[in-house]
C-alpha cells in the first residue's frame, strides 16, 4: 500500500458506481493514471468541483498493492481553466486534444514534455486571444512529433529525393512525383512554412506565428487527417467539436 502526491490535470471523467467518479489524471511523475473520487457526484460533496475535467491540481492518492486504479484522498486545485470549460466550443476542443493525448501515450507512461504541451494549449484556449483552430492544428502536429510521428519535410518520405511537391498524409511527409500516393495535400510556400515552423519551434513558442483564416483552414485539414491516419483512429470528440462549430 502506498500514498503518493502528484501534480496533474484531469483529462477524462465518467460516473462510476453510486455517486462516484472515475478520473484519468495526466501527471508528470506517473503519466496518465486512473483514480476513483468516491462520492464526487453526490450532493454537498467537497470533491465535486475539483473532480472535474481540466482540473489542474495537486492530488493526494492512495494505491493498494494489487490494484491499478488509485483512490483520490484529496485534491488541491491550482487551476480549473474555467473560461475554456464554460464555452462549449472550447470545451469540446479540449476533449479532443485530451483524446489525442490518451491515444498517443496510453496509461502509466510518464512524459513531462507532452504534459507541458497540453497545459500550454489548454492555458491558451482558456486565457489567450488565440484562434481555437490555430491551437488545434498546432497541438495535433506538435503532439504527433513528440509522440514519434515526426513528418519528413526536407526530402521524399519514401525514396529520399529532394524533388518534393506534396505532403502524403499516409506516408508521413513530403513526397516526390514518383512516390506520391492517394493521400496527397499539395503544398504552397505558406502551408509548408507553417508545417516547418510548428515542427521546429520550441514548445513555448509553438503558437507564436501569424496565419490567415484560409491558411488555418488548410492547416487544420492536413493535421487532423494526419492524426487520424497515422494513429488509425477516428475521434468522435473531433466530430462533436465540428458539430459545435456549426451552431
Amino acid at each position: 500500500m502506498a500514498e503518493i502526491r502528484a501534480k496533474g490535470i484531469i483529462i477524462k471523467q465518467s460516473d462510476y458506481g453510486e455517486g462516484h467518479r472515475m478520473l484519468s489524471i495526466f501527471t508528470e511523475e506517473y503519466g496518465i493514471i486512473k483514480a476513483v473520487s468516491y462520492g464526487a457526484t453526490k450532493t454537498r460533496s467537497k470533491s465535486a468541483a475539483s473532480s472535474q475535467f481540466l482540473c489542474y491540481a495537486d492530488f493526494d492518492l492512495y494505491k493498494a498493492n494489487n490494484r491499478d486504479i488509485m483512490t483520490v484522498n484529496a485534491i488541491d486545485t491550482l487551476d480549473g481553466f474555467y473560461p475554456a470549460c464554460e464555452d462549449i466550443k472550447k470545451l469540446s476542443l479540449a476533449v479532443y486534444l485530451c483524446d489525442i493525448t490518451y491515444s498517443i501515450l496510453g496509461t502509466n507512461n510518464p512524459d513531462a514534455r507532452m504534459l507541458h504541451i497540453l497545459l500550454n494549449c489548454i492555458y491558451a484556449l482558456a486565457y489567450k486571444d488565440e484562434p481555437p483552430e490555430k491551437i488545434k492544428a498546432v497541438y495535433e502536429l506538435k503532439m504527433m512529433c513528440v509522440g514519434g510521428y515526426m513528418p519528413e519535410l526536407t526530402a521524399c518520405a519514401s525514396c529520399g529525393k529532394s524533388d518534393i511537391f506534396a505532403f502524403d498524409i499516409l506516408k508521413g511527409g513530403m513526397v516526390c512525383h514518383d512516390c506520391g500516393g492517394k493521400y496527397l495535400v499539395k503544398m504552397d510556400k505558406t502551408l509548408y512554412k507553417a508545417l516547418e515552423y510548428i515542427t521546429a519551434a520550441e514548445d513555448k513558442k509553438m503558437l507564436a506565428f501569424n496565419a490567415s483564416d484560409e491558411l488555418l483552414k488548410r492547416l487544420n485539414s492536413l493535421t487532423e487527417q494526419y492524426v487520424s491516419l497515422q494513429l488509425d483512429t477516428r475521434f468522435q470528440s473531433l466530430d462533436y467539436y465540428k458539430t459545435m462549430l456549426e451552431m
